[in-house]
């Protein structure tokens, strides 16, 4: 009996792909998902780049300080101007545009109590980059029993996911 019900779905799916009005439609549900993927891919790759060229020095600002002596007296020069040093700080995360402050991974407090800001890893964000450029030449392959699977569990009142996703292959160690 399951023979001939699978069949009796086949020769339905064949018959409904003959159909043009169904060719345009699964040719248009197919694109729509290759354009919503290549829209993600967009985003993650906009982000990989940001990581890789983000700047520890956009992180800190200068300011200047007054020197002092070791008893912590102001020093002057001899026209009695206040003596100053340049120095640097982290930057307040408030002060940080939304885009600047998520390329930041961790955030450690120093011995003086100041938040110092840990960028994430080029070196990592660039192996992932790699490894994208590779996934990307993998097309999204739609087969025929793909099809034929969803028009049949349509038919049929069925709900089937046939998503598909790219793994790394498992190294043989593991």
């Amino acid at each position: 009996m399951r023979a001939v019900k699978n069949r009796d779905a086949v020769s339905n799916v064949t018959r409904l792909e003959r159909r043009q009005d169904v060719r345009d439609r699964i040719a248009y549900l197919v694109r729509q998902e290759e354009e919503v993927l290549a829209e993600k891919r967009k985003r993650i790759e906009e982000r990989l780049w940001a990581i890789h060229e983000a700047d520890i020095g956009d992180f800190f600002e200068r300011y200047d300080k007054e020197v002092t002596d070791k008893n912590g007296n102001i020093e002057t020069d001899e026209k009695g101007a206040v003596l100053r040093q340049a120095c640097e700080r982290p930057k307040l995360l408030a002060d940080l545009s939304p885009e600047t402050a998520k390329l930041i991974e961790d955030v450690s407090v120093d011995s003086r109590g100041r938040l110092i800001p840990k960028l994430y890893s080029k070196l990592k964000h660039a192996q992932y980059q790699r490894q994208g450029s590779t996934a990307r030449c993998q097309p999204i392959i739609r087969c025929r029993a793909d099809l034929h699977a969803r028009a049949a569990s349509r038919e049929l009142g069925i709900s089937i996911d046939l998503n598909y996703t790219f793994h790394q292959p498992k190294k043989a160690d593991e």
